[in-house]
Protein backbone atom coordinates (compact mmCIF):
# COMPACT_ATOMS: atom_id res chain seq x y z
CA UNK A 1 0.00 0.00 0.00
CA UNK A 2 1.26 3.35 -0.74
CA UNK A 3 1.72 5.87 1.70
CA UNK A 4 0.28 8.97 1.76
CA UNK A 5 2.29 12.00 2.43
CA UNK A 6 -0.48 14.13 3.53
CA UNK A 7 -1.98 11.58 5.16
CA UNK A 8 1.04 10.93 7.72
CA UNK A 9 1.20 14.64 8.03
CA UNK A 10 -2.37 14.60 9.35
CA UNK A 11 -2.00 11.66 11.17
CA UNK A 12 -1.28 12.90 15.36
CA UNK A 13 -0.08 8.82 15.65
CA UNK A 14 2.77 9.75 13.37
CA UNK A 15 3.46 12.86 14.51
CA UNK A 16 3.79 11.46 18.29
CA UNK A 17 6.22 9.15 16.77
CA UNK A 18 8.36 11.37 15.51
CA UNK A 19 8.30 13.68 18.51
CA UNK A 20 9.39 11.04 20.93
CA UNK A 21 12.08 9.38 18.75
CA UNK A 22 13.65 12.62 17.61
CA UNK A 23 17.20 12.55 20.19
CA UNK A 24 17.15 15.84 20.99
CA UNK A 25 14.87 16.48 24.29
CA UNK A 26 11.62 18.57 23.38
CA UNK A 27 9.10 20.23 25.56
CA UNK A 28 6.44 23.07 25.11
CA UNK A 29 6.30 25.44 27.90
CA UNK A 30 3.16 28.05 27.98
CA UNK A 31 3.16 31.86 28.93
CA UNK A 32 4.31 31.03 32.81
CA UNK A 33 7.29 28.98 31.14
CA UNK A 34 5.55 25.98 32.44
CA UNK A 35 5.81 22.69 30.57
CA UNK A 36 2.78 21.46 29.22
CA UNK A 37 4.72 18.74 26.59
CA UNK A 38 7.34 16.69 26.62
CA UNK A 39 9.61 13.47 24.70
CA UNK A 40 10.98 10.33 26.14
CA UNK A 41 14.64 11.76 25.30
CA UNK A 42 13.64 14.95 27.78
CA UNK A 43 12.47 12.72 30.23
CA UNK A 44 15.27 10.12 29.92
CA UNK A 45 17.79 13.24 30.29
CA UNK A 46 16.80 14.80 33.40
CA UNK A 47 15.56 10.75 35.28
CA UNK A 48 11.85 13.16 35.07
CA UNK A 49 8.40 10.96 35.08
CA UNK A 50 5.46 12.85 34.00
CA UNK A 51 3.80 13.66 37.15
CA UNK A 52 7.27 15.69 37.90
CA UNK A 53 7.12 17.50 35.14
CA UNK A 54 3.97 18.98 33.96
CA UNK A 55 3.36 22.17 34.99
CA UNK A 56 6.13 22.48 36.70
CA UNK A 57 8.35 25.51 35.78
CA UNK A 58 11.20 25.10 33.30
CA UNK A 59 14.57 25.55 35.85
CA UNK A 60 12.97 23.97 38.62
CA UNK A 61 12.12 20.83 36.32
CA UNK A 62 15.82 20.52 34.94
CA UNK A 63 16.91 20.95 38.22
CA UNK A 64 19.45 24.64 37.28
CA UNK A 65 21.02 25.10 40.67
CA UNK A 66 20.01 28.44 41.42
CA UNK A 67 16.49 27.04 41.80
CA UNK A 68 17.47 23.91 43.78
CA UNK A 69 20.56 25.99 46.14
CA UNK A 70 18.41 28.73 46.52
CA UNK A 71 15.12 26.75 47.10
CA UNK A 72 13.19 29.41 44.47
CA UNK A 73 11.09 29.16 41.73
CA UNK A 74 12.23 29.45 38.14
CA UNK A 75 11.79 33.55 37.96
CA UNK A 76 12.87 34.32 41.22
CA UNK A 77 16.53 33.35 41.51
CA UNK A 78 19.60 35.44 41.43
CA UNK A 79 20.43 34.54 37.93
CA UNK A 80 17.13 34.40 36.23
CA UNK A 81 17.24 37.71 34.68
CA UNK A 82 20.88 36.56 33.31
CA UNK A 83 19.75 32.76 32.54
CA UNK A 84 19.95 32.99 28.65
CA UNK A 85 17.48 30.15 28.04
CA UNK A 86 14.59 32.03 29.91
CA UNK A 87 15.25 35.21 27.74
CA UNK A 88 15.27 32.89 24.81
CA UNK A 89 12.12 31.55 25.62
CA UNK A 90 10.69 34.99 26.75
CA UNK A 91 11.51 36.57 23.47
CA UNK A 92 10.15 33.72 21.78
CA UNK A 93 6.70 34.66 22.98
CA UNK A 94 7.02 38.86 23.48
CA UNK A 95 8.25 39.50 20.11
CA UNK A 96 8.04 36.04 17.94
CA UNK A 97 11.78 35.72 17.22
CA UNK A 98 13.16 32.48 17.53
CA UNK A 99 16.63 31.94 19.06
CA UNK A 100 18.88 29.23 16.85
CA UNK A 101 21.60 26.78 18.57
CA UNK A 102 22.79 28.91 21.57
CA UNK A 103 25.10 27.23 24.37
CA UNK A 104 23.91 27.44 27.86
CA UNK A 105 26.35 26.27 30.38
CA UNK A 106 25.04 25.23 34.38
CA UNK A 107 25.28 22.85 36.74
CA UNK A 108 22.41 21.15 37.18
CA UNK A 109 20.95 18.48 39.81
CA UNK A 110 20.62 15.18 38.75
CA UNK A 111 19.61 12.39 40.80
CA UNK A 112 20.52 14.42 43.13
CA UNK A 113 24.29 15.32 42.07
CA UNK A 114 25.37 18.20 40.94
CA UNK A 115 26.67 17.93 37.31
CA UNK A 116 28.51 20.45 34.78
CA UNK A 117 26.13 20.16 32.01
CA UNK A 118 26.82 22.34 28.54
CA UNK A 119 23.47 22.50 26.05
CA UNK A 120 22.54 23.51 23.06
CA UNK A 121 19.18 24.84 22.27
CA UNK A 122 16.75 26.11 20.04
CA UNK A 123 13.45 27.74 20.95
CA UNK A 124 10.68 28.64 18.49
CA UNK A 125 7.06 30.16 19.30
CA UNK A 126 4.11 27.99 18.24
CA UNK A 127 0.72 29.35 18.40
CA UNK A 128 -1.92 26.30 18.52
CA UNK A 129 -6.01 26.10 18.87
CA UNK A 130 -5.87 30.03 20.56
CA UNK A 131 -2.56 29.01 22.81
CA UNK A 132 0.63 30.84 22.81
CA UNK A 133 3.80 28.26 23.35
CA UNK A 134 7.25 27.75 22.55
CA UNK A 135 9.19 24.87 21.50
CA UNK A 136 12.18 24.34 22.90
CA UNK A 137 14.62 21.54 21.35
CA UNK A 138 17.41 20.83 23.61
CA UNK A 139 20.41 19.02 23.05
CA UNK A 140 23.38 17.55 25.81
CA UNK A 141 26.43 18.28 24.07
CA UNK A 142 28.57 17.84 27.34
CA UNK A 143 30.59 14.85 25.86
CA UNK A 144 31.70 17.12 23.27
CA UNK A 145 32.29 20.38 24.77
CA UNK A 146 34.37 18.19 27.51
CA UNK A 147 36.32 16.42 24.31
CA UNK A 148 37.25 20.22 23.01
CA UNK A 149 38.36 21.04 26.68
CA UNK A 150 40.28 18.01 27.05
CA UNK A 151 41.90 18.85 23.02
CA UNK A 152 42.30 22.65 24.22
CA UNK A 153 44.42 21.45 26.97
CA UNK A 154 46.40 18.99 25.15
CA UNK A 155 46.93 21.96 22.70
CA UNK A 156 48.33 24.12 25.31
CA UNK A 157 50.57 21.52 27.07
CA UNK A 158 52.12 20.86 23.73
CA UNK A 159 52.05 24.86 22.85
CA UNK A 160 53.84 25.16 26.37
CA UNK A 161 55.92 22.37 25.35
CA UNK A 162 56.95 24.27 22.10
CA UNK A 163 57.82 27.13 24.03
CA UNK A 164 60.17 25.45 26.53
CA UNK A 165 62.14 23.77 23.62
CA UNK A 166 62.33 26.80 21.62
CA UNK A 167 63.29 28.37 24.72
CA UNK A 168 66.08 25.36 25.22
CA UNK A 169 67.42 25.71 22.12
CA UNK A 170 67.75 29.68 22.18
CA UNK A 171 70.37 29.04 25.32
CA UNK A 172 71.65 25.80 23.83
CA UNK A 173 72.24 28.32 20.62
CA UNK A 174 73.43 30.91 22.27
CA UNK A 175 75.91 28.66 24.09
CA UNK A 176 77.34 26.93 21.01
CA UNK A 177 78.01 30.62 19.47
CA UNK A 178 80.07 31.21 22.42
CA UNK A 179 82.32 27.65 21.27
CA UNK A 180 82.80 28.78 18.12
CA UNK A 181 85.71 32.25 17.58
CA UNK A 182 83.56 35.25 17.92
CA UNK A 183 87.04 36.95 16.98
CA UNK A 184 89.32 35.54 14.72
CA UNK A 185 93.32 35.44 16.46
CA UNK A 186 95.78 38.05 14.34
CA UNK A 187 98.39 35.85 13.30
CA UNK A 188 101.43 37.74 11.20
CA UNK A 189 101.93 36.25 7.61
CA UNK A 190 98.05 34.90 7.16
CA UNK A 191 94.52 36.58 6.59
CA UNK A 192 91.56 34.34 7.44
CA UNK A 193 88.22 34.02 6.97
CA UNK A 194 84.84 31.95 8.10
CA UNK A 195 81.32 31.28 7.94
CA UNK A 196 79.15 29.03 9.56
CA UNK A 197 75.60 28.30 8.47
CA UNK A 198 73.76 25.67 11.03
CA UNK A 199 70.82 23.62 9.46
CA UNK A 200 68.80 24.34 12.29
CA UNK A 201 69.12 26.43 15.10
CA UNK A 202 72.15 24.67 16.48
CA UNK A 203 74.54 22.15 14.83
CA UNK A 204 77.22 19.68 14.80
CA UNK A 205 79.69 21.59 12.82
CA UNK A 206 82.88 23.38 15.22
CA UNK A 207 85.70 25.16 13.74
CA UNK A 208 88.41 26.89 15.58
CA UNK A 209 91.42 29.33 14.88
CA UNK A 210 93.95 28.62 17.84
CA UNK A 211 96.93 30.68 17.97
CA UNK A 212 99.24 28.61 19.30
CA UNK A 213 102.26 30.17 19.73
CA UNK A 214 103.22 33.86 17.94
CA UNK A 215 104.23 31.69 14.49
CA UNK A 216 101.96 29.22 14.41
CA UNK A 217 98.37 28.42 13.80
CA UNK A 218 96.04 25.90 14.28
CA UNK A 219 92.82 25.31 12.21
CA UNK A 220 90.84 22.53 13.38
CA UNK A 221 87.48 21.92 11.91
CA UNK A 222 84.65 18.94 12.61
CA UNK A 223 81.49 17.55 11.40
CA UNK A 224 79.26 15.20 13.77
CA UNK A 225 77.08 12.90 12.08
CA UNK A 226 73.35 14.45 12.05
CA UNK A 227 72.92 17.86 12.84
CA UNK A 228 70.08 19.48 15.84
CA UNK A 229 70.27 19.02 19.97
CA UNK A 230 72.73 15.63 19.84
CA UNK A 231 75.18 16.75 17.36
CA UNK A 232 75.32 20.29 19.53
CA UNK A 233 75.77 18.04 22.61
CA UNK A 234 78.70 15.97 20.89
CA UNK A 235 80.07 19.18 19.71
CA UNK A 236 79.98 21.09 22.95
CA UNK A 237 82.39 17.71 24.17
CA UNK A 238 84.53 18.31 21.52
CA UNK A 239 85.24 21.30 22.39
CA UNK A 240 85.55 20.40 25.95
CA UNK A 241 88.35 17.92 25.40
CA UNK A 242 90.13 20.54 22.81
CA UNK A 243 90.64 22.71 26.21
CA UNK A 244 92.04 19.64 28.26
CA UNK A 245 94.76 19.15 25.36
CA UNK A 246 96.17 22.45 24.83
CA UNK A 247 99.68 20.84 25.60
CA UNK A 248 99.05 18.64 22.14
CA UNK A 249 98.07 21.79 19.60
CA UNK A 250 101.91 20.94 18.18
CA UNK A 251 101.44 17.81 17.06
CA UNK A 252 98.56 17.28 14.98
CA UNK A 253 98.57 13.57 14.92
CA UNK A 254 98.68 13.35 18.73
CA UNK A 255 95.61 15.32 19.01
CA UNK A 256 93.97 13.51 17.15
CA UNK A 257 94.73 10.73 18.58
CA UNK A 258 93.55 12.29 22.30
CA UNK A 259 90.61 13.56 20.47
CA UNK A 260 89.38 9.63 18.93
CA UNK A 261 90.56 8.09 22.35
CA UNK A 262 87.70 10.60 24.40
CA UNK A 263 84.94 10.18 22.10
CA UNK A 264 85.28 6.24 21.84
CA UNK A 265 81.72 4.86 22.10
CA UNK A 266 79.95 8.17 22.50
CA UNK A 267 77.06 7.37 20.95
CA UNK A 268 76.36 4.29 18.92
CA UNK A 269 74.53 6.15 16.04
CA UNK A 270 76.76 9.13 15.62
CA UNK A 271 80.20 9.66 14.79
CA UNK A 272 83.08 12.41 14.43
CA UNK A 273 84.81 13.50 10.82
CA UNK A 274 87.95 16.09 11.25
CA UNK A 275 90.81 18.49 9.83
CA UNK A 276 93.34 19.65 12.02
CA UNK A 277 96.24 21.44 10.74
CA UNK A 278 99.39 23.61 12.39
CA UNK A 279 100.54 26.38 9.83
CA UNK A 280 104.05 27.84 10.55
CA UNK A 281 104.57 31.25 9.53
CA UNK A 282 108.25 30.75 9.49
CA UNK A 283 108.23 27.97 7.65
CA UNK A 284 105.39 28.11 5.49
CA UNK A 285 104.47 24.47 6.29
CA UNK A 286 101.43 23.16 7.30
CA UNK A 287 101.48 19.25 9.47
CA UNK A 288 97.67 18.26 9.08
CA UNK A 289 95.53 15.48 10.03
CA UNK A 290 92.73 14.69 7.73
CA UNK A 291 90.13 11.85 9.35
CA UNK A 292 86.72 10.86 6.92
CA UNK A 293 86.60 14.47 6.28
CA UNK A 294 86.39 16.88 3.04
CA UNK A 295 89.76 17.18 1.42
CA UNK A 296 91.00 20.71 1.81
CA UNK A 297 91.89 22.99 -1.47
CA UNK A 298 94.32 25.06 -2.47
CA UNK A 299 94.23 27.56 -4.83
CA UNK A 300 97.50 28.80 -6.32
CA UNK A 301 97.96 30.60 -10.01
CA UNK A 302 94.58 29.90 -11.04
CA UNK A 303 94.38 26.19 -10.21
CA UNK A 304 92.85 23.92 -7.55
CA UNK A 305 94.75 21.89 -6.02
CA UNK A 306 93.31 19.25 -2.98
CA UNK A 307 95.56 18.11 -0.04
CA UNK A 308 95.02 14.00 -0.57
CA UNK A 309 97.33 12.76 1.59
CA UNK A 310 97.45 12.19 5.46
CA UNK A 311 93.87 10.66 5.35
CA UNK A 312 92.71 8.37 8.23
CA UNK A 313 89.60 7.06 9.35
CA UNK A 314 86.45 8.80 11.15
CA UNK A 315 86.72 9.25 14.70
CA UNK A 316 84.93 7.63 17.96
CA UNK A 317 84.17 4.33 16.50
CA UNK A 318 87.92 2.87 16.19
CA UNK A 319 90.60 2.39 19.03
CA UNK A 320 94.10 1.79 18.77
CA UNK A 321 94.39 3.54 15.06
CA UNK A 322 98.20 4.86 14.20
CA UNK A 323 97.58 8.84 13.08
CA UNK A 324 100.41 9.80 10.81
CA UNK A 325 100.35 13.30 10.15
CA UNK A 326 101.59 14.91 6.42
CA UNK A 327 103.15 18.39 6.38
CA UNK A 328 103.11 20.33 2.80
CA UNK A 329 104.74 23.75 1.53
CA UNK A 330 102.48 27.06 0.95
CA UNK A 331 103.52 29.53 -0.57
CA UNK A 332 102.82 33.48 -0.78
CA UNK A 333 99.76 34.16 -2.33
CA UNK A 334 97.86 30.44 -1.72
CA UNK A 335 94.54 30.73 -0.38
CA UNK A 336 93.84 27.22 1.42
CA UNK A 337 89.89 26.41 2.19
CA UNK A 338 88.85 23.82 4.79
CA UNK A 339 84.92 22.90 4.40
CA UNK A 340 82.42 20.23 5.12
CA UNK A 341 80.32 18.44 3.69
CA UNK A 342 76.89 20.21 4.00
CA UNK A 343 78.40 22.81 1.17
CA UNK A 344 78.96 20.37 -1.92
CA UNK A 345 76.17 18.04 -1.01
CA UNK A 346 72.39 17.79 -1.26
CA UNK A 347 69.23 15.43 -0.98
CA UNK A 348 68.61 15.94 -4.30
CA UNK A 349 70.15 14.58 -7.44
CA UNK A 350 71.45 15.93 -9.64
CA UNK A 351 72.15 19.05 -7.86
CA UNK A 352 74.70 18.14 -5.78
CA UNK A 353 77.81 19.77 -6.56
CA UNK A 354 80.67 18.10 -8.43
CA UNK A 355 84.16 18.68 -7.65
CA UNK A 356 84.56 20.38 -11.35
CA UNK A 357 82.04 22.71 -10.65
CA UNK A 358 83.39 23.31 -7.11
CA UNK A 359 86.81 23.88 -8.39
CA UNK A 360 85.74 26.67 -11.20
CA UNK A 361 83.67 28.88 -8.71
CA UNK A 362 86.94 28.85 -6.12
CA UNK A 363 89.20 29.88 -8.89
CA UNK A 364 86.46 32.45 -10.51
CA UNK A 365 86.77 34.34 -7.10
CA UNK A 366 90.38 33.56 -6.33
CA UNK A 367 91.78 37.09 -6.87
CA UNK A 368 89.46 38.65 -4.15
CA UNK A 369 90.78 38.91 -0.48
CA UNK A 370 89.72 36.16 1.48
CA UNK A 371 86.80 37.35 3.02
CA UNK A 372 85.57 38.37 -0.24
CA UNK A 373 86.88 35.21 -1.80
CA UNK A 374 84.95 33.00 0.95
CA UNK A 375 81.57 34.88 0.90
CA UNK A 376 81.20 34.93 -2.33
CA UNK A 377 82.36 31.54 -3.56
CA UNK A 378 79.74 30.09 -0.84
CA UNK A 379 76.80 32.16 -2.58
CA UNK A 380 77.56 30.92 -6.02
CA UNK A 381 77.70 27.56 -4.62
CA UNK A 382 74.33 28.05 -3.28
CA UNK A 383 72.50 29.29 -5.53
CA UNK A 384 74.22 26.72 -7.81
CA UNK A 385 72.52 24.10 -5.73
CA UNK A 386 68.83 26.10 -6.86
CA UNK A 387 68.07 26.44 -3.20
CA UNK A 388 69.39 28.77 -0.85
CA UNK A 389 67.63 25.82 1.79
CA UNK A 390 70.18 23.92 3.72
CA UNK A 391 70.60 20.11 3.57
CA UNK A 392 72.87 20.20 6.50
CA UNK A 393 75.28 22.49 8.03
CA UNK A 394 78.40 24.38 6.29
CA UNK A 395 80.97 25.31 7.36
CA UNK A 396 83.95 26.86 5.11
CA UNK A 397 87.08 28.08 6.95
CA UNK A 398 89.76 30.10 4.65
CA UNK A 399 93.08 31.37 4.81
CA UNK A 400 95.42 33.44 2.91
CA UNK A 401 99.39 33.01 2.85
CA UNK A 402 101.42 36.31 2.69
CA UNK A 403 104.97 37.57 2.47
Amino acid sequence: MKLSIRELKDSNHFLNIIFENITSAIFLVDKNIELQQFNETFSTLFNKKEDQVLGKQCGNLIGCKYTVEESKNCGATSNCEKCSIRNAILTAFHHQIPTYKEILTRNFYINGKSIKKYFQFTTKYLPYNGEDMVLVILDDITELENSKLELQKRNEMIENYHNRIRDELALAKSVQQNLIPNKLPQVGGVSLSAIYKPLEEIGGDLYDFIKVDDYSLGIFLSDISGHGVPAAMITAMVKAIMETSKHLFHHPAAFISYLNRKLINISENMYLTAFYGLYNNNTKRLTYMRCGHPYPIIIRNGKCIEIEDGGSTILGVFENINFESQTISLQSGDKVIFYTDGLTETREYPHNMSKSNLHTILVKHAHKKIDSFIHDAYEEIIHLKESKTLEDDVCILGIEIHD
